[in-house]
């Protein structure tokens, strides 16, 4: 059985990268809901899709992908059992939202979780080296989001909703952190009139050592580790004009001196 049809409901940064995957890899999409109705003309005109203006307009899919935010997963599939089919397939894109969560409202579920950063002003066109992870409500549900999964990816693998929470924190850590920390790093570049992007050369190779080595602590460097409390109060002292930065130092600091041995 050929499953080819996708009802979306969100168009968000994740959809807008996602959806227009699938629709090239040749799955039909018949319909895109959003609480903001241009969201969802903007992104129906690049899938060449319907947009309605209720999930209950939504034609009958194969697939509905619930690509919300986690607090509005619940409220929505509540509102999809009138218009599913019985053969159909609810999927969230949540990280952190257990599948259970669709039990109630849904005979067929999982998720569909891409573990990539998502922006929808630069989607991504290429997905192939993505790393899809999926989870559903039982083995024939799971094969079928498998096969819609490999449309997409070439990195298709299982995990249960406690891993996948254990993924996302791992993403909260090596993305948003990372990102919030460089952006302490261009304030203070931006603050002394040297260019951030000096950083760009340090910053691929400390991502290229942390991968290589197979675990960053071996090849942890700076005053922190060496345990150089002369340089770390030197640098306090620094930033004592700027109370948030410093507090933010003082954490990683703290962290490194006491955790890495």
């Amino acid at each position: 059985m050929k499953l080819n049809t996708l009802a979306v409901i969100g168009a968000g940064n994740l959809a807008a990268s996602v959806v227009p995957a699938l629709k090239k890899s040749g799955v039909k999409i018949t319909g895109i809901y959003s609480r903001t109705y241009e969201h969802a003309v903007s992104l129906a005109e690049r899938v060449d899709a319907p947009a309605v203006h209720s999930i209950p307009e939504l034609e009958t899919a194969d697939f509905y992908l619930l690509s919300v935010t986690d607090n509005c997963i619940k409220e929505t599939a509540s509102l999809l059992g009138k218009i599913t089919g019985r053969d159909s397939i609810v999927v969230h894109t949540s990280g952190s939202t257990d599948i259970n969560v669709l039990e109630p409202y849904c005979q067929n579920y999982g998720a569909l979780y891409p573990f990539q950063t998502f922006s929808a002003a630069k989607p991504i066109t290429d997905f192939s080296s993505v790393p899809v992870f999926i989870e559903a409500s039982s083995e024939p549900v799971l094969m079928k989001l498998r096969e819609l999964s490999e449309k997409i990816s070439g990195k298709v693998s299982e995990l249960d909703s406690g891993k996948r929470m254990g993924l996302h924190i791992a993403g909260a850590f090596s993305c948003n952190f990372v990102n919030s920390l460089l952006s302490c790093a261009f304030d203070i570049c931006t603050e002394f009139g040297i260019d951030p992007c000096n950083l760009k050369p340090l910053v691929e190779k400390t991502v290229e050592k942390a991968f290589d080595s197979g675990n960053p602590v071996e090849v942890q460097t700076g005053p922190a580790v060496r345990k150089d409390m002369v340089t770390v109060e030197k640098h306090l002292k620094f930033l004592q004009a700027n109370p948030g930065l410093q507090k933010v130092y003082v954490t990683m600091s703290e962290y490194i001196i006491n955790t890495i041995k």
